[in-house]
């Protein structure tokens, strides 16, 4: 029977279109995520699975090591259910650290390789992690870490052997030592018996990840294995990934990340890749990771603006096929660039996509590969899920009272993206009203608000318009959520009455931000103002009571006084556009004035 068409994304089903049952409905196996990996790479253990700076593994090594690892923490006394914090690169021991507490059935959660120390502990205490693994810490730091926490063991990688596969060099069990080498970490699997035990559940707590709404302030997405699996089943099962040219993928995204702890590299060692990490990505490196000839590269608007900006004239990239963005939508004019781009280094067939997800959603919600491709769209939405668009002007800070009267939007009508289906994540650690606040129970499925502004077409694909979050993306990775910049210059200063942050683009760092501030009615605008606004800004970092803290590469490189805020014509709302153009004009004519 031919289905009717009502014109509604969440009846119709358009992504879904020539599908099979089994793609529609997919059977998600209840296990853990190292189980399904080594089930999938029974036929190409010898391959290379990891290619990580100077070190190599194959997937037998890669799992190996894993199982190692859990030996080792299981020796350390972590159990299942333990959240183990990973303060590390997107590196080799920070992958087979994740599949070792996976077998293991405790949880990960991947925080800033350089989150200063209070920031540190913040998430220890909230998680009573009992092992920290951290990069390059000294004695000094650590004993500062773990007498204001309660880890048991800090284990640290040092810079200079995290090229070094090796985690067994001898180490002699001491209980009293709290302090642990990463290198050494291996040696306490020998008092652990190997015993075969079975795999975790699909329902249990796999990876606690980040996001930021629209204060900035990071919300931790608790995920399960069966989560995980179903985003990587729908994901494959819309772009048919074993029918993907290429061997090797590249993901420039820091694992804390979803789009780049699972849709880059999980999604490339269950497909059989070889993936390719990249700890130390930035502007002085990126020759070096291309000269890795990737075949598919998991960037964003900042990678394929630092992929133009500092690869030879000469260099080929004739391998490359796919190129998908995340994280950020790239324009269709950026997009154009991107092409012109690729052309003149001896490719004429890549393609160039965006892909749309949030945390809560495995940081999946659509895809651009293995689809006819639409390059203003963000791809297909995920066989498997559903959709649904919104009211834009819904309230997101209460929950929504009766769901089955949501006016549900047609094909081409803007709204707000949500989505159901088996990889709509668990819940906020520790923040019910969130959670209750951000899904819904509609026609007995339950969705997720994404928070994304857009339309479906047709034919399922659907176009981002906005979202209710403003960031940008520096050439590092970085997020820097403008929203909360501008919440941290009115907390820090009582003579502060307005601000407005926006971005700017930079040669280095892609983008910067300038900061507009309005004062109070009795206080003159001068430079010592400006000036102590700026020491309060530097040291919030490091001011334990501060509820809300900048990093350093948060602080606006500038600080404007104005008299008010340019609004949009008959509202409240700030005229963004209109700042951004004044900073652009502003930053121009400081660098004439400085040449």
């Amino acid at each position: 029977m031919k289905t009717k068409i009502t014109g509604y994304p969440s009846m119709d089903l358009p992504h879904q279109k020539n599908s099979s049952l089994l793609e529609k409905k997919p059977i998600i196996p209840s296990i853990d995520m190292v189980t399904i990996l080594k089930m999938l790479s029974r036929k190409n253990r010898d391959e290379k699975a990891i290619n990580c700076d100077e070190l190599i593994a194959t997937y037998q090594e890669l799992i190996d090591d894993s199982h190692t690892l859990y030996l080792s923490f299981k020796e350390l006394g972590v159990k299942k259910g333990d959240i183990v914090t990973i303060s590390l690169p997107s590196n080799y021991q920070a992958i087979s650290s994740f599949l070792a507490l996976n077998e293991l059935g405790a949880i990960t959660t991947f925080v800033d390789t350089y989150a200063n120390k209070e920031e540190l502990l913040s998430y220890l205490n909230n998680y009573e992690s009992p092992i920290l693994i951290n990069y390059d810490k000294t004695k000094e730091q650590n004993e500062y870490i773990k007498n204001n926490s309660h880890v048991r063991n800090i284990i640290t990688l040092s810079n200079k052997l995290s090229n070094i596969k090796n985690i067994g060099e001898d180490y002699h069990k001491n209980n009293s030592d709290d302090f642990i080498n990463f290198h050494t970490l291996g040696s306490l699997s020998k008092y652990q018996k190997d015993r075969i035990h079975l795999p975790n559940k699909g329902s249990d707590d796999s990876l606690i990840l980040y996001t930021s709404g629209s204060t900035g302030q990071p919300k931790a997405v608790v995920l399960t294995n069966k989560n995980i699996l179903s985003a990587q089943m729908y994901a494959g099962n819309t772009s048919h990934t074993e029918n993907i040219t290429g061997t090797k993928t590249m993901t420039c995204v820091p694992l804390r990340y979803p789009y780049g702890m699972v849709t880059s590299l999980l999604t490339s060692l269950l497909w059989g890749k070889e993936a390719i990490m990249t700890p130390n990505w930035d502007s002085n490196t990126v020759e070096y990771y291309y000269r890795k000839n990737p075949n598919i590269v998991f960037g964003s608007p900042a990678v394929l603006e630092l992929t133009m900006r500092f690869l030879p004239n000469s260099f080929d990239l004739s391998q490359i096929s796919h190129f998908i963005s995340g994280g950020d939508f790239l324009t269709e004019n950026h997009a154009r660039c991107g092409y012109s781009f690729f052309k003149k280094h001896n490719n004429s067939n890549v393609e160039i996509g965006n892909g749309c997800g949030n945390a809560e959603t495995v940081s999946i919600g659509s895809t651009p590969v293995g689809v006819p491709l639409k390059q203003s769209t963000a791809g297909k939405i995920l066989v498997g899920s559903t959709p649904l668009i919104i009211d834009k002007d819904i309230p997101d800070n209460k929950p929504i009272e009766d769901p089955d009267l949501l006016e549900e939007k047609k094909y081409n009508e803007i709204g707000e993206l949500c989505l159901a289906g088996q990889h709509v994540f668990k819940e906020y650690f520790g923040e019910p009203e969130a959670t209750e606040c951000s899904k819904f129970k509609r026609k007995g499925k339950t969705f997720f608000r994404t928070g994304t502004l857009g339309f479906i077409d047709e034919d399922g694909y659907f176009t981002p318009t906005d979202r209710k979050s403003r960031f940008y993306i520096r050439s590092t990775g970085h997020k820097v959520y403008l929203d909360n910049v501008q919440n941290c210059i009115i907390s820090i200063d009582d003579r502060i009455s307005d601000c407005a942050v926006v971005k700017v683009p930079d040669e280095e760092e892609l983008f910067i931000n300038k900061a507009y501030v309005v004062l109070n009615k009795d206080e003159l605008p001068t430079e010592d103002i400006k000036r102590e606004i700026f020491d309060k800004l530097l040291l919030s970092s490091s001011i334990k009571e501060e509820k809300i803290k900048l990093k350093e590469y948060e602080v606006p490189y500038d600080i404007e006084f104005v008299d008010a805020l340019p609004r949009k014509a008959g509202t409240e709302k700030v005229n963004y556009s209109e700042l951004e153009k004044k900073a652009l004009e502003s930053l121009r004519n400081q660098k004439i004035l400085e040449k």
